[in-house]
Order: structure tokens, then sequence, then C-alpha cells
């Protein structure tokens, strides 16, 4: 029974850590900035798609929510929220502004954003690289008061949304293992000798790829290259210091290099990675951190 126990305790534990709440707040401020260039740049079929209604296909929790097609001023209010809302949590995060500046921001970011994206993926494409964005700018809104400098201050309230964001970032890159299964009839060796990056980079040409695509050993080393790094995405969970450092940071050059090969972003999945990013340990002169703050209790991320 007690083994039972102790490893209901190891469960609970690593589903709900405690983290620091510095790392909240700064994760919030990333996911904030991220929100504004999302709607402004990259998801603007939201407001795009206020002249066509007649092309409103609304994904499952659009139909739960029982919305109409968007309209123009639907889409105004919506990108006014997601700015005030991400102005309030940005300010929100430094101590002398009052906690419920970043309450209410964080909640009206949350709302704004979710509903822009719910309805920007109602028309007919739906992007995978906004799974954990949009489920993290609402679980952080359960974190509580969290400010940049609160330093390595831990607690689970901190630790349980940072910890959902991990898990989510970790399954956008193992959904994607999983879609190519699928589509490759089940077999990833199918998938990694196959010539699905060659036809990408026919259909999205450049400078760079247009040198490559030529090159079957590249093509196929390439392939088995991003199988192979999706794969290791849940060592996030397993590597620690230097080693999950490394690991985050090739995940940031993969992106990069499928931007510049494809331009091809993924950013609102590759800003998530900020919640493995130990933030509460910024230099003293820039977190400025409070006297009296305690040390870390029981961090496990």
């Amino acid at each position: 029974m007690s083994r039972v126990r102790a490893g209901t305790a190891a469960f609970v534990r690593w589903w709900v850590p405690a983290l620091p709440r510095a790392r909240v707040a700064w994760v919030r401020a990333a996911i904030a900035v991220m929100a504004v260039l999302d709607v402004r740049y990259f998801l603007s079929s939201t407001d795009d798609r206020a002249a066509t209604p007649e092309f409103f296909d609304p994904v499952l929790l659009a139909r739960w929510l029982h919305l109409p097609p968007v309209t123009a001023t639907i889409a105004t209010a919506l990108l006014v929220g997601v700015h005030v809302g991400a102005v309030g949590v940005l300010v929100g995060g430094f101590r002398r502004v009052p906690a419920l500046v970043q309450h209410a921001a964080g909640a009206l970011l949350a709302v704004a954003y979710v509903l822009w994206v719910v309805w920007g993926m109602s028309y007919g494409y739906v992007a995978h690289d906004h799974m954990a964005i949009t489920v993290g700018v609402v679980l952080l809104t359960t974190a509580g008061t969290a400010r940049y400098g609160d330093g390595e201050v831990a607690d689970a309230a901190a630790g349980w949304p940072l910890r959902m964001i991990q898990v989510l970032t970790v399954m956008t890159y193992t959904g994607s293992v999983l879609a190519k299964y699928v589509v490759s009839g089940g077999s990833l060796l199918r998938w990694a000798t196959s010539g699905t990056l060659a036809w990408a980079f026919i259909r999205r040409p450049n400078d760079l790829n247009q040198v490559l695509v030529t090159n079957a050993l590249v093509m196929r080393a390439a392939q088995w290259g991003a199988l192979a790094l999706e794969l290791s995405a849940p060592l996030a969970f397993v590597l620690r210091g230097r080693w999950r450092a490394l690991l985050v940071v090739g995940f940031l050059g993969f992106h990069l290099t499928t931007f510049l090969l494809l331009g091809i972003h993924f950013l609102p999945t590759v800003v998530c990675w900020s919640a493995f990013v130990p933030f509460e340990r910024v230099p003293e002169w820039v977190r400025a951190r409070p006297a009296g703050a305690g040390r870390l209790v029981g961090s496990t991320a």
C-alpha cells in the first residue's frame, strides 16, 4: 500500500511540480508578445474572413460555443483585447504594479486570443503549431501573481501551468511523428526515405533549397534527421542543465532551418519552449530580486 501511495505521490509531483514563479512571469510575457505578433502578422484569417461568412466551417470548440461567422466588429474587438491584454501582462510582471493589473490583463488576453484562434481556424485550415500556446495562455491565468523578480521562489500553482505548456509543446512533435506514420501507411521508414522534403522544396522554391533539392542523399538525410529530432522531444523531461539547454537549442535551430528552407516559422510553438528556460536564474541586477525571497523548493524542471 505504501508503494502505491508513493507512486501516486510521485505521479502527482511530476504533473504538478513546484516551479519558480518568476518563470511564470517571463513565460507570460513571451506568450503575450507572440500573441500580438500572431494576430497582426501570422494568423490574420480572423480579420480577413469577416467578409466571407459563407466559408465558415467551425472547429469543434467553435461549435460548442455556438460561435457565428466572425464579423469585422468582432475581429476588431478581439484585436484590441489582445493588444491591451498583452500590454497589461508585460507591465504587470513588475513588482510595483498592482497584482490586479496582471490578473485582469491575463484573463483579457486569454479570452481574446483564444477566440481569435478559434475563429481563425474555422475557415478550412487548422495550424497544429498553435496547440501549446492556445492552451497555455489560458492555464497561465491560474498561476496567480508572478513577478519577474520573484527569483527561485517556487510552488505548485506555478508548476502546473508550466508543466502543461511543456507537455503540449513536446506533444506537438510527437503528434507530428504520428501524422507521418499515418500518412505513410504505417511506416516511418517509408516516410524517411520518401520524396516529401523534395516535394516541399519544389512547392516553395528559394535560392537555398534549390541547391539541395537535386541531392537525394541530402534530402533523405534531412528527413531522417527531422524524424530523429521530433522523436527526441520527450527527452526534455529527462535531461537537465546543459543537456536540456542543448536540446532546446537544437529545436530552435531546427525551426530556423525550416524557416530558411521553406519559409515556415512555427513561432507559436517555439515561444512555448520558454517554459523549459530557467528565467528565474537571470542575474540579480537584471531581475532586481526582492529582499527576503525564499529559495527554490522542489523544482524538477
